[in-house]
């Protein structure tokens, strides 16, 4: 039904990897995190974020028919398995937290797809900066927004002089060591021959949209080249930050 490529990436100036992956082909799911909080902290929040969605059977996951013409309504029951699985992850990192004696935050962002299969279309989930692309022929289109103070303050007309001038591009929502935070979730449907991207700030800081279409075009047809491209692309702009990337390939 697809094909699946992806890699994680330490970069070029931090010493170690504070993202994780998961690519789970028998519950058709895929996450990108990317976790915070400094070296041991950030591995371990976004560690326990895929270790919690891949804990969850995929059979959890399904959709209601319903109406009189039997036209696919998506329950509520998919929303609520990934916001629970959302406050078992914060649970737990509330839990390691205590464990740890860490007074600091920890957390993580996540983008995550998964695919439904009794009504055939992709749900998309996501907190904090990391995104999700759906390439569809010869266009590229960002189906996540930020959860940003710089995202914020773009919806708000402000000039990019005057975001520049905040610093470091701060998150907003995040999954952590504190009240968990509601998933923005969306239903898509993709065709065969779309490909759905996910990837880290990490690889979207230093890549934009239309440079990632042009690879994705040219590298369609194989994806562990394409994701190898895309960290070479980044790897030639300093890589300053660990980049993580998913594609997956709907056939």
């Amino acid at each position: 039904m697809f094909n699946v490529a992806f890699l994680s990436d330490t970069g070029l100036k931090r010493e170690h990897n504070e993202d994780s992956v998961l690519v789970n082909k028998e519950s058709s799911t895929f996450i990108v995190a990317d976790g915070m909080g400094g070296h041991e902290k950030g591995e371990v929040a976004s560690r326990i974020l895929v270790e919690t969605f891949l804990a969850v059977p995929g059979s959890n996951f399904h959709a209601n028919l319903g109406g009189e013409d039997d036209t696919v309504v998506p329950s509520s029951n998919i929303d609520d398995e990934l916001n629970h699985c959302i406050e078992l992850a914060s649970d737990k990192m509330i839990q390691y937290s205590q464990e740890k004696r860490i007074e600091s935050v920890i957390g993580t962002t996540v983008v995550g797809v998964k695919y439904i299969s009794n009504i055939q279309a992709w749900v998309l989930f996501h907190l904090g900066d990391s995104r999700a692309y759906l390439f569809n022929e010869n266009s590229l289109l960002q189906l996540t927004t930020d959860h940003s103070k710089h995202e914020a303050m773009r919806q708000k007309n402000i000039s990019e002089e005057e975001i520049l001038k905040t610093g470091k591009n701060v998150i907003t929502k995040a999954v952590g060591n504190f009240k968990p935070y509601k998933l923005d979730i969306k239903y898509f449907t993709a065709k065969s021959g779309n490909i759905i991207l996910l990837c880290s700030d990490g690889v979207s800081d230093l890549c934009d949209k239309d440079e990632l279409l042009l690879l994705t075009i040219q590298y369609k047809n194989n994806l562990d080249f394409l994701c190898t491209q895309i960290k070479n692309l980044v790897y030639t702009r300093g890589a300053k930050d660990n980049l993580s990337i998913i594609a997956i390939e709907i056939s």
